[in-house]
């Protein structure tokens, strides 16, 4: 490659030679660093369990940046003069816990611990950044984080303790100055009812003997100070690098190159060379094509260090954003902007920033790219039908020089797909100032409020004509409609000219209803719900500007009516109150010896070991040299036979060891609860998911990658999918368990009143934090097997009788790894005695 020369050094504080571009900063962080205080959750960049400190000086800002960001999605190649803060970075249980460690630890703020670490990177970030944060910011920090064991209460409780608008006595005295008494006629009047200070405390006057209840989980003032003045200075070494001219990256692996120029020049050049190459600056998406849905783009352009791509200007028309521009950079200008100036001209601003309040996490914000979310084209785009609806100009930059075009209707041409060239680049992007009489809102509905991905979502702009409420021009665009973000042309065509009143709302509903219809079998499911959700997204818009007008904020005569009060939620913006808590819990009585600790609210043994990142999981064990990886090959159908299981292209994948599958059972197949499943799936599968083989390889990456190329060919049945199925077609379980206490038919016979209904409850997806994993390790002498097990059904871990009981540790996990572990077994057997020893990882 002509553009690949002068450096081949990765510099991130740590020097590494030969960097392969699929190569994350997880990976690196456990597998060759050995830092395993960093966790491997979901692998996607949505439950926080892998949340590291990126800190690098900003040239274009001139000052140094400290955010967090997913380790799993971070490209290693991308960390060049970037200083990286893990958990065991910032302190540990031998010398000394950070504050941000300490309180948690202390607070009860973990159980299983998995989570633990990036929780407290979470916290430690924002303390770098805003020593003294409120309440809402330390909420805010963790969207990005899940807890799915221990609850957020003792986390933002402890945590509480570093906000500045910390209105609590700290929990360290009853009596005056108790926190609680000051709350009159509040539901959370706590142990004082709303009484005064002082003598109205509940807990003044006791007696000593008499066992109270009390709130104090921990004690605050045994916390150390934070001092912001004794975290570690940004390495002076990458400061005076990165003011240096820099030159062109360029990183070659097994199957990817990376290049990042540092020109606008040498990026052009690049995508002319290369049209089919992926521009990527934070890796959210691209990351997660790659690696879980077999994607691959040989070539991978990465244009951070293009000074243009990384530019804001504002003009007379509106605000544009270098194409590389964060998400979160483009936050911080527009929130300023909201500030400065007069509300007419930001009504653009604030539905963008609506939209980024709800988009992801701050890890992915942090790292996320304005033109990286508009490229990706995705249907379901948070930003995008706010774009499209604002009519916001993309500039776009080839060897052929520069073209600006319209974000409308004609610039998703299909799914994934838009008008931009293959040997274009997206430069920038100019969100527009809003008009007087030109009013904006945008909406987004998914399963949760924060950190999920849209159900359906929307931006709609209406134009009056000057001093009326008829519509001059008006654009309703939607996401989750269509393979594409769609403009509801022919609804918009019909209201244009016409009165904002309810004749028109019952209007729009018709024509939205006509217009942005759904099939039965639309991918993503919910279609009725969906179809609801595009008229409950027009009525709200039309009662935000109904009441937008009513109060005349131009000056002129009021236009409509007000909004019924009844009526009045809906056009409001959802506002979380700042959490509140109150948990009691019995004293020990003042008699109890002070070593018995039955009753007090002790830290767990564990826990400053979790927060400092040094507890061990399965996963975390140190490997073994010649240690062997085994990822599954499962079902894609729900319900189906199997005709041919073809693992002949797995071969070709470099460090290829063996494909197990049924016919490698050696005694029985039969596995589960009931001991009614298989091991591995025979001649039909009968769920997305059913275990049909397991690959070994050498990494875990060659064995997700030959995982993927094995083939399997089906016959596709239809499948039971829910209960009220199985009850039609009669498909019950043939062996039912009874427990049968007193005469159930008596019963009813005797009863005055018999109530009769029905009740369904929906499935729940399962997402603890620590997935399976199991080690196995033969030992030598008589073929025995140590098997570490990230599981707590510890009677049901026992693989084979002849082995020595098992070891076990984890958590979440009751039953479905007796499965795992056989699989485990079974190709550990066969490669042990084919190859010697090793050890067998089932990873994540």
């Amino acid at each position: 490659c002509c553009f690949c020369h002068s450096v081949y050094l990765l510099i991130f504080f740590v020097v590494e030679k030969d960097v392969d571009p699929e190569t994350t900063l997880l990976t690196y962080l456990r597998r060759k660093l050995g830092l395993c205080g960093t966790k491997l959750g979901c692998g996607e960049g949505g439950c926080g369990a892998c949340t590291v400190m990126i800190s690098k000086y900003d040239p274009f800002r001139k000052k140094i940046l400290h955010h967090t960001a997913n380790a799993c999605l971070f490209p290693l190649c991308a960390l060049y003069h970037v200083a990286v803060t893990t958990v065991e970075g910032i302190g540990n249980t031998k010398s000394r816990l950070h504050p941000a460690q300490e309180r948690i630890a202390k607070s009860h703020g973990s159980q299983c611990g998995f989570c633990t670490p990036g929780i407290v990177m979470s916290m430690y970030t924002l303390l770098r950044n805003k020593p003294e944060p409120q309440m809402e910011d330390i909420e805010d920090a963790f969207q990005g984080n899940l807890c799915r064991c221990t609850g957020y209460r003792p986390i933002l409780e402890g945590y509480r303790t570093f906000a500045k608008d910390l209105n609590c006595c700290g929990r360290v005295a009853n009596g005056t100055g108790c926190c609680r008494s000051e709350r009159e006629n509040s539901m959370n009047g706590g142990c004082c009812g709303g009484k005064t200070n002082g003598p109205g405390c509940c807990m003044n006057g006791k007696e000593d003997n008499v066992t109270m209840m009390s709130s104090s989980l921990f004690n605050s003032s045994e916390f150390q100070p934070l001092d912001p003045t004794q975290e570690p200075i940004f390495p002076p070494e990458l400061m005076t690098q990165s003011n240096k001219q820099q030159k062109q990256l360029c990183f070659k692996g097994e199957r990817v190159m990376w290049i990042q120029p540092t020109t606008l020049k040498e990026l052009v050049a690049l995508k002319s060379q290369y049209p089919s190459a992926k521009l990527v600056v934070g890796n959210t998406e691209v990351g997660i094509e790659m690696r879980l849905k077999n994607m691959l783009y040989p070539v991978i352009i990465a244009p951070a260090w293009i000074s243009e791509m990384n530019a804001v200007q504002h003009t007379e028309t509106g605000v544009t954003f270098g194409a590389a521009c964060t998400l979160s950079s483009v936050e911080e200008v527009l929130r300023k902007a909201v500030a400065e100036l007069p509300p007419y001209k930001t009504e653009v601003f604030q539905a963008v920033l609506e939209q980024l309040r709800w988009f992801a996490g701050p890890q992915i914000r942090n790292v996320a790219a304005l033109g990286g979310n508009i490229m990706t084209a995705s249907p379901i785009s948070d930003l995008n039908p706010v774009l499209m609806a604002s009519g916001s100009k993309l500039t776009l930059v080839s060897n052929e020089g520069k073209r600006t075009i319209t974000m409308d209707e004609k610039f998703f041409t299909g799914y994934r797909k838009t008008a931009v060239k293959p040997e274009e680049i997206l430069l920038s992007v100019e969100i527009p100032y809003s008009k007087k009489g030109e009013y904006f809102s945008a909406f987004k509905q998914a399963s949760r409020r924060e950190d999920d991905i849209a159900i359906v979502t929307c931006g709609m702009r209406v134009l009056f004509q000057d001093g009326t409420s008829r519509v001059e021009e008006i654009k309703l665009s939607y996401g989750g409609m269509a393979p594409t973000t769609v403009l509801a042309l022919k609804t918009c065509q019909e209201l244009t000219g016409r009165d904002w009143n309810e004749k028109l709302l019952q209007n729009a509903c018709h024509l939205l209803a006509g217009e942005m219809d759904l099939s039965p079998s639309a991918p993503g499911g919910m279609v009725d719900f969906r179809r609801t959700l595009t008229l409950s997204f027009f009525f709200k818009f039309y009662l935000t500007v109904l009441q937008k007008l009513s109060k005349d904020h131009h000056g002129t005569n009021n236009l409509c009516e007000p909004v019924p009060s009844n009526y009045i939620s809906a056009t409001e913006l959802f506002h979380k109150d700042p959490i509140a808590n109150a948990q009691l819990f019995q004293e020990v009585p003042k008699g109890q010896a002070v070593e018995d600790m039955v009753g007090r609210p002790l830290m767990h043994v564990s826990a400053a070991k979790q927060a400092c990142g040094e507890a061990v999981y399965c996963d975390d064990i140190p490997h073994y040299e010649n240690e062997l990886y085994l990822t599954l090959v499962t079902s894609t159908k729900a319900h189906a036979k199997i005709l041919s299981v073809d693992a002949s292209e797995a071969q070709s994948v470099p460090g290829f060891v063996c494909f197990v599958s049924a016919k490698d059972v050696p005694g029985s197949n039969i596995t589960g609860i009931a001991n009614d499943e298989t091991v591995f799936a025979e001649d039909v599968v009968t769920c997305v998911g059913h275990i049909i083989g397991a690959v070994l390889a050498d990494t875990q990456e060659h064995s997700r990658r030959a995982a993927k190329a094995v083939k399997i060919k089906y016959e596709e049945l239809k499948p039971i999918v829910t209960i009220q199925e199985a009850i039609e077609k009669r498909s019950f379980l043939k062996s039912i368990k009874r427990i049968n206490k007193g005469d159930v038919k008596k019963g009813f016979e005797e009863s005055d009143h018999i109530l009769e209904g029905e009740m369904y409850l929906g499935g729940q997806e399962h997402f603890y934090l620590e997935t399976h994993c199991t080690v196995a390790v033969p030992k030598g002498e008589d073929g025995e097997m140590e098997l570490f097990v990230s599981t707590q059904n510890l009677m049901k871990t026992q693989v084979l009788r002849s082995i020595t009981p098992p070891s076990s540790a984890g958590q979440g996990r009751e039953n479905i790894t007796k499965g795992l572990r056989v699989e485990i077994r079974i190709g550990e057997i066969i490669h042990y005695y084919r190859h010697g020893q090793n050890r067998l990882n089932l990873g994540k």
